[in-house]
């Protein structure tokens, strides 16, 4: 059966992702189109540039390079650290970065700059794979100065590593890439779900997307209790609009949220211990697999608006990982 695959953004939460990515495997589906945002287009690279027997391979190794064991007491201070030191496999600290505030200094344009990130890439993703284009792979970004969000295909261009750091370029963290004179920067602004490049192209196979913020969660009401709610309903009313004004009447359509009551921190997109990276794989595919279990008799949308509520499962207590 062919699918079509959207993968959202999130950082270090699209360990979620490769977990989803193996249960699709496991499934026997056939994708042929992908879209992807921020991490989501770092995923569908890694997955269209290798060959089809080392993808889930090509994954985990990638996850392997950016884990990080923590050497902090405490989640907090772990990502406090290397949101000031930067992170060995993906940035490093840009100079003056954030010191351009005080008097004398030169401007900057980020906080890190991403050369590692950029080597990892081009070490995992053969880009003559993925412009052969078996799997069609759009990635997004925003256009800093339009406000519009850009495609870019490989059926109509050659992607390189310039795409895929153009879509990850979280601003004043990561400075902007500009490709054909545009200034580009992370699409997870206003569209951290590319549902639209997939429903722009012809075809009615059914659809997949992956999502990492959930709509509805717990608040606790502390400053990070508060903090991760609004982080997370930012993201999650973003998809929800996109997927209420999108024309999925008749479609065959999954949408699949990592939903994780352990994960509720501020800072979560940045956490890139094992434990954690683990625990969103195994996620992934549990909530993934169980999607997809009727996927293939499931009869087609009966509207334009899925039901939200019953979108973000917890998976049953007794399947949750450790």
């Amino acid at each position: 059966m062919e699918a079509w695959l959207c993968l959202a953004g999130g950082n270090a939460l699209g360990a979620f992702h490769v977990g989803a990515w193996a249960a699709i495997e496991q499934s026997g589906l056939r994708v042929t189109r992908m879209s992807g945002a921020s991490i989501g287009a770092v995923v569908a690279a890694v997955i269209a540039g290798n060959p089809p027997d080392r993808r889930s391979e090509a994954l985990h190794a990638f996850l392997a390079q950016v884990r990080q064991e923590r050497r902090m007491t405490g989640r907090r201070a772990a990502v406090a650290a290397m949101l000031m030191r930067g992170h060995p496999s993906l940035f490093v600290p840009s100079w003056p970065g954030l010191w351009e505030i005080l008097p004398g200094m030169p401007a900057d344009r980020s906080q890190f700059r991403r050369g590692p990130m950029r080597r990892l890439l081009e070490r995992t993703i053969d880009f003559d794979r993925l412009n052969d284009a078996e799997i069609e792979v759009t990635m997004t970004a925003l256009d800093a100065e339009t406000g519009t969000v850009v495609d870019f295909r490989n059926r109509d261009m050659a992607l390189s590593v310039d795409h895929i750091m153009a879509s990850t370029a979280l601003p004043v963290l990561f400075r902007p890439v500009r490709i054909d004179g545009r200034c580009l920067l992370d699409p997870g602004l206003c569209e951290n779900l590319p549902l639209r490049p997939l429903l722009d192209r012809p075809g009615d196979a059914a659809i997949i997307a992956l999502d990492l913020f959930a709509r509805q969660g717990t608040l606790t009401e502390t400053m990070d209790g508060i903090g991760t709610r609004a982080q997370e309903l930012f993201f999650a009313g973003q998809s929800e609009r996109i997927i209420q004004c999108a024309d999925l009447a008749g479609r065959n359509f999954r949408y699949v949220v990592l939903s994780d009551p352990q994960d509720e921190f501020a800072g979560k997109a940045f956490d890139f211990s094992r434990s954690n990276l683990e625990r969103r794989v195994e996620l992934g595919r549990l909530l993934t697999a169980r999607a997809l279990a009727d996927l293939s008799g499931a009869p087609p949308a009966a509207s334009a608006k899925p039901p939200m509520e019953n979108a973000s499962d917890d998976p049953a207590p007794s399947s949750r990982p450790a």
